[in-house]
Order: structure tokens, then sequence, then C-alpha cells
């Protein structure tokens, strides 16, 4: 049986593909494997060359590998080629192509072709699923890096810059909060995709999860051109539209950052992160460009974070208390927990120095834990002090961190009676409308605390914070208390939220009184019971008069 005859059952039954090739690449024979993987029939593919079935991009490359072949410098070659199906899909292929020398001494080429799409396409989902944000299709941040850091190599031999956009969604938990997760992910969704539509072809836009956005605008000529392009997408991104039947008006606050000499691509996404921090704190839905002074103003927030947490566990937090007393008489019937840093360094520190670091920093709960434990050990420890003590509350405390627990531990750890503790929580903290929280405040009416809406007035829904909560006092705002005597808008609002707290037969306490006068004013209009620096600043335990400290009135 000569060589031919042993070789034409093995390459008709072959289950891959078998091609034989002339010089110039035609098909002289194929079997049928091969026909299924391109779609045809095995006569008809005698009339093709190989190139004609060859995705255009992948031709250059195998013909310069035949070339190899045929001048000795390959033995044979494999490649993954993509092949056109009839239908015009790419099929991937791995095609080894060997030279063979027929009986008749013409030297012909066998090309060996497995189809390994599917393998390709899992390889490729890794790949998007490694390198893509699942939920907007968007880079995520190991694709960005390398982008960026592409960028900035080829800024070395560019006259123009790179600039580096970091974008934040204002208010995103009170969406997500709201109405749900679901809607969340459709805000994103919509707001990656109005930023994708308002770049450049060839910026790169990513998300590094959450709710931030980051732009990489490659070759910008100027900051102003940066700036001006930000104008453009703030407006693009503030469009109205309806998420869960209610109309949405996203606005974002954004750090601009440009590329500096030998700067890595890690510390120019971290000076547009520090900027785009600095338009949050400045009032959001805004721009901020990165300068030095941000950079320090944020390495002294991180030292500040760092003494924090060992101010915490070595116990540098001490509590100070402010009295709450009778406008007509200055008796003192309750007391104000305050929590001060005694700094090694810098002495002693209001919270308006450390708080806004604490909640970023994810310790205010355990700092609030330290302050309510401390209000529960003063009022066990000083059984001549009849009144109540009220601690602050952060909104980072309800729900998730369960204050019911901590405020149930402190309780019992002290046996003091709970209608001695009371909890001052802002109006943003008493209309967070997770389930989670409202079980948190239920849990705490339930054991006894009374909830005091603090600083009233200065949220944007007082009123529905009064009556969709266990609410039983209020704490007008200091920025009322200014207003006092203008005969006008500050005045109505004082006698109006006095009245209000009298007709729902809650306690009220007007803030922020430090004159004669203001006293005088607040008693006109109704209220019985005041704080402030007129009637004694926060102080130590230790430098209390606790026996004229009476049990209060009306409630509180």
């Amino acid at each position: 049986m000569s060589d031919s005859e042993l070789f034409r059952p093995a390459f008709d039954g072959s289950p891959i593909g078998m091609v034989v090739l002339g010089a110039d690449g035609a098909l002289l024979d194929v079997n049928g494997a091969f026909a299924r993987i391109v779609g045809r029939t095995v006569a008809g593919l005698r009339t093709y060359r190989l190139r004609d079935l060859t995705h255009p991009d992948d031709i250059p490359r195998d013909e310069e590998l035949r070339w190899q072949l045929d001048n000795g410098e390959l033995p044979y070659f494999q490649a993954q080629t993509r092949l056109v199906h009839r239908n015009g899909d790419s099929v991937w292929t791995r095609m080894t192509v060997s030279p063979v020398t027929g009986e008749d001494g013409v030297q012909r080429y066998l090309a060996h072709v497995e189809d390994i799409t599917e393998i390709r396409r899992a390889k490729d989902l890794l790949e998007r699923r490694a390198l893509y944000d699942h939920l907007t299709g968007l880079a995520n941040r190991t694709l960005l890096l390398d982008r960026l850091e592409a960028a900035l190599e080829a800024r070395r031999t560019d006259a123009h810059t790179v600039a580096c956009v970091f974008l934040d969604v204002d208010h995103f938990k009170v969406v997500n909060d709201s109405l749900g997760h679901a809607a969340g992910d459709s805000l994103l969704q919509e707001i990656a995709r109005r930023i994708k539509g308002a770049v450049r072809p060839g910026d790169t836009v990513a998300r590094l999860g959450g709710d931030e956005f980051v732009v990489i605008l490659e070759s910008i000529p100027t900051q102003a051109a940066a700036e001006a392009f930000l104008t453009v997408l703030a407006a693009d991104i503030q469009v109205p539209f309806t998420l869960s039947g209610h109309e949405v008006v996203p606005t974002v606050s954004v750090g601009l950052a440009l590329a500096e000499p030998e700067i890595t691509a890690e510390s120019l996404v971290r000076n547009a992160d520090t900027a785009m921090y600095a338009a949050k704190q400045r009032g959001r839905a805004r721009v901020e460009v990165f300068t030095s002074e941000l950079r320090s103003h944020a390495l002294n927030k991180l030292s500040i974070e760092a003494e924090l947490r060992t101010a915490i566990r070595e116990g540098e937090l001490v509590v100070h208390y402010q009295p709450i007393v009778r406008l007509d008489t200055a008796e003192v019937v309750a007391y104000e927990a305050l929590v001060r840093w005694n700094h090694p360094n810098r002495g002693l520190l209001l919270p308006d120095e450390f708080i806004a670091i604490c909640e970023e920093a994810n310790l205010v709960v355990p700092l609030g834990a330290f302050v309510i434990t401390e209000a529960c050990e003063f009022i066990a420890s000083h059984p001549e002090f009849k009144g109540r003590v009220f601690v602050n509350v952060s909104t980072r405390q309800i729900g998730g961190a369960d204050l019911t627990r901590v405020v149930t531990g402190a309780l019992e750890a002290t046996g003091i009676d709970p209608g001695r503790l009371g909890l001052e929580i802002t109006e943003s903290g008493m209309l967070i409308a997770t389930q989670a929280a409202h079980s948190d405040l239920d849990g705490l009416t339930a054991l006894g605390i009374d909830l005091i809406i603090d600083d009233f007035g200065t949220g944007y829904s007082a009123l529905s914070s009064v009556l969709l909560n266990p609410v039983s006092g209020i704490k007008l705002a200091r920025e009322f208390t200014l207003r006092l005597g203008d005969r006008g808008t500050g005045d109505r609002i004082s006698t109006t939220v006095a009245t209000l707290t009298r007709s729902l037969g809650m306690s009220g306490v007007i803030e922020g009184v430090e004159s004669e006068a203001q006293r005088a004013i607040a008693r006109e209009h109704g209220w019985q019971l005041g704080q402030g620096f007129l009637f004694g600043h926060a102080r130590p335990a230790h430098e209390l008069d606790l026996g004229d400290a009476t049990a209060m009135a009306g409630g509180l």
C-alpha cells in the first residue's frame, strides 16, 4: 500500500481540520473537519486560497511566517489564526503548518487546523473580568493604571500634558438607602454612559468601585482646556432623568490633577482624589484643582487619623459636660456630653478639629461608643445628680453599627435607669430610610431612651423628621438664636418652633444662648430651656457643681 493510500483515510477521517496547500497558498485538498470550520463544502473549497479565508488582520503575519518556513528559518510554525466562516463570523483556530514533499517531488504544506473559538471566548471573558468593571463595562483600576502609565510615558515626548479627573457622585448613599441598590446601580450605569459620551475617543473612563469614576485626558494642552471639558461634562451629568419613578438630578464632586515631571500613575490618581475630597468639603457639585497646599492638607489629615487611632486606644479622649438650664431661673436640669481630645502636644482639642476626620476614617463608631459609656458611668458615679445626660450620635452609628446594642451594653454595665440617658441625632440621621436604621431607633425608644433632634432647622426636611420618627424633643439650632430680635424671619422661626414643641407635647431647648438679651427674647417666644455660653462652657465632671442639678420637667 502506498503512502498516499495510507494517508487518505487518516486525512479524511481526522476530527481536526487538515489542509494541503500549494506553494501559492491554494487549497489543493481539504478534509470534512476543515470544511465544517469555515462552513463550506470540500469540493467548493478547492477553488480558494488560504488567504481568501483568513481574517485580513492576520494575513501579513501568516505570510511572514510562511516566508520564514520557505527559507529554512523555521522547521514549522504554529499561530492562532482567525478564519472567516461563510456567515461572516470569525473563527479562532490554532493552525500548525509544516512543509511536505509529495511522491511527485513537489513541495507542499500540510496544515492542521483546530477550532479554539470557545477557548478564546473563555479567555477573553476572563481578561475582560480582570480589566473591566462588570456593572458599567468601563475600565477598572488595573486597566486604568496601565493606560495612564502609557500616557505618562508618551507625554515625555509630547508638548501637551495628561490630566486625571476624579469624580464622586454626590449623595449617592441617599439614593441607595431610599430607593434600593438596584436603583443605585441604574444611577451608576447612567452616569457612566454620560461620562463615556462626553470624552474624546482616545480618553479612558474607569470606575474604581462604589460611586467613584476616573477620566484620563491624554494630550491635553492646558489646565484651562481640561477645566473647559469639565464644564461640559458636569452639564451632561446634571441632566434630569427618572429613576424608580423619581426625578433625579445627579451631580458630582470633581478633582482635577495635571501630570508633573516624573509622576507615577498611582500618584496622579491620588492627587486627583485629594482634589475631589476638597470639592466635597467645600460644598459638592464643584471642581477643585490639585495644589501643593492640598497635598499638605491630605498628609496632615493622615497624620491626625493615625493619632486619633492612638488616642482612642490610649485613652486620650475625655468627656466634658455643658449645662442645659431653665431660662427663667438658670437652674441646671441636664448636661450634654461633649467629647474632647487631650492631645499630648497640641493640648485640648474641640470636636471641630477632629470629628470630620473621625467620620471619614470610620472611627466615629468606637468614639461614639466611648462617649455613651462615659456618660452612663458619669450618671452612675454621681448619685447626687438627678437630671439627664444627652449624647450626640453620628448617623454612622445608626443601623449598621447596632447603636441599640452599644447603649444596652452601657446601661447593663452601669446599672443606670435608661430614662436618665438621651441621644441627640441630627435631622439627616433621623431621615435615614434603611430598615436597620429604623429598627435601631425603635429599639432605643423601647429601652426608654429619649431621642432628640439636634440642630433642628438645618436639615432638608425638619418637619418630617419629627413626624416619621419616635422623637421626644427638639433643640433649635444656634443659627436661629443668632437672629433673635431681628423682628423678622429669625423671630418668627423661633416662635413657631417653640409653639410646635409645646403642641406636640415635646421638650424644647434653644441652643447658643450667649447674652441676657437672647435669653429674654427666647423666653418671650415660649422657650423654657436653654443652652449656651451664657450659662456655662463644657467642663470636666470634677469641676461641676452637681448638687444643683435637678430632674428636668417637661419630659426632657
